[in-house]
């Protein structure tokens, strides 16, 4: 299916259908009305209503971080009977009032920070929520985000500790040992659902495009959050982070489809040339038109006239739409295959030099998970270089064929 051609009836299931058409922007939603009935959203995505698995519909957009909007959708559609969509209510609140209490612990931590002189930005999360939906109850998130200066880590590290957190990997004693094997960590607190993903760089080396760290921390705006001043990415850098954030991940949720599609609408027309170009220089211009084309396909989001012949005339993009297309939903609650998380990324490189260097960085490069797979003292950390590549090959080498289970805690494929 080309961007823009609409829902592929023979694609998705009546359920799947039905979830894509309330995920459309309010203006290419059943004829241009926000508040479309339900029937006319069922004339939209070609089905039937009384051939609806509710529960299904549930599960679905559950698992693909998307109930929250397809329930404002269906909320307001007249015709539907209440009793139909009451499990999808319930969960719908329940995650209202989850995210409320993350956004509240994540403007503590912001001013238990700023007591202390660090400076914060707020990434995805209730501060992404607020941005693209203006409601922090309209995304489905499971842990806070936050990016600090390198020269901040260690400060930031004892304030979160002292806070209730400890960090999964983070050595207090070595801190610069932490910070140059890694660009993140994660804190957890016993008891709590939340869990501070506290980064000092926005991508690893193996896959470091799209802004960098140092750049936005000049264009950081700033939001209110629970009564409290909250820094977060500006618009014009929130489009490429987003679309390089989903291409390393593989586009594996439907969340960061919508996301993409409300940050672009967020941009003014004017700002769109100069994140052109940024995507340019920064390496990410397919993983840019990529999210575009996407958003264009799944959701019927316009494309920008400044992108659109990129977007047609590109085949590699077209090939990528139609095969993330065909996975999106092939395994709800499963964890996708190694395609999405290795080939969606490689394919949207320029360049056989640097695909080479993404495939045997991304090999071989330690991460958090390496060093919870098995605890080197810091003399022997360039051994993570030999273990890596075995935990691969045993962790990771039967989602070459077959789709895992998802871990529990991470809950992979609900965006963050």
């Amino acid at each position: 299916m080309k961007p823009g051609d609409g829902i592929d009836g023979a694609l998705f299931s009546p359920e799947e259908r039905l979830i894509l058409c309330c995920l459309r922007p309010d203006s290419a939603a059943a004829n241009g009305a926000a508040d479309a009935g339900a029937r006319d959203l069922a004339r939209a995505a070609g089905i039937a209503l009384d051939r609806i698995d509710w529960e299904r519909v549930r599960l679905v957009a559950g698992s693909h971080g998307v109930l929250p909007l397809v329930y404002r959708r269906l909320k307001s559609a007249d015709g539907l009977a209440p009793e139909a969509i009451a499990a999808i209510r319930a969960q719908f609140y329940g995650n209202a009032l989850t995210n409320l209490n993350g956004a509240r612990e994540l403007a503590r931590i912001v001013s238990l920070l700023g007591a202390q002189g660090i400076d914060a930005i707020a990434l995805k999360g209730p501060a992404l929520a607020l941005q693209a939906w203006g409601d922090v109850g309209m995304r489905q998130f499971n842990d806070l985000d936050l990016l600090v200066r390198p020269a901040t880590v260690a400060r930031t590290a004892e304030v979160l500790i002292e806070a209730g957190y400890r960090p999964l990997t983070f050595d207090r004693e070595h801190p610069e040992v932490s910070i140059a094997r890694t660009c993140e960590d994660e804190f957890v607190r016993p008891g709590s659902p939340w869990a501070i993903d506290l980064h000092w760089e926005l991508n690893l080396d193996y896959f470091a495009y799209g802004p960098a760290a140092s750049e936005v921390w000049e264009r950081a705006v700033s939001i209110k959050l629970e009564g409290v001043e909250v820094k977060t990415l500006a618009p014009d850098q929130l489009v490429p982070f987003l679309a390089v954030h989903a291409t390393k991940h593989g586009w594996i949720t439907l969340a960061w489809v919508c996301d993409f599609a409300a940050a672009m609408r967020a941009c003014a027309d004017s700002e769109l040339p100069a994140i052109a170009e940024a995507a340019r220089r920064s390496g990410c211009w397919r993983m840019l038109l990529l999210a575009i084309a996407l958003a264009a396909a799944l959701i019927d989001a316009p494309i920008p006239p400044l992108f659109v012949d990129a977007v047609r005339g590109d085949a590699i993009i077209a090939s990528l739409v139609a095969a993330i297309e065909r996975r999106l939903f092939a395994s709800v609650g499963m964890r996708a295959r190694l395609y999405s998380e290795w080939a969606v990324p490689l394919r949207t490189i320029d360049g056989g030099r640097a695909r080479v260097r993404y495939v045997a960085n991304r090999v071989l490069t330690p991460n958090t998970d390496d060093f919870d797979f098995v605890a080197l003292p810091p003399g022997l950390y360039p051994l993570y270089y030999l273990t890596r590549p075995l935990r691969l090959l045993w962790q990771q080498s039967r989602r070459l064929f077959v789709d895992v289970p998802v871990r529990p805690f991470k809950r992979l494929g609900v965006p963050r």
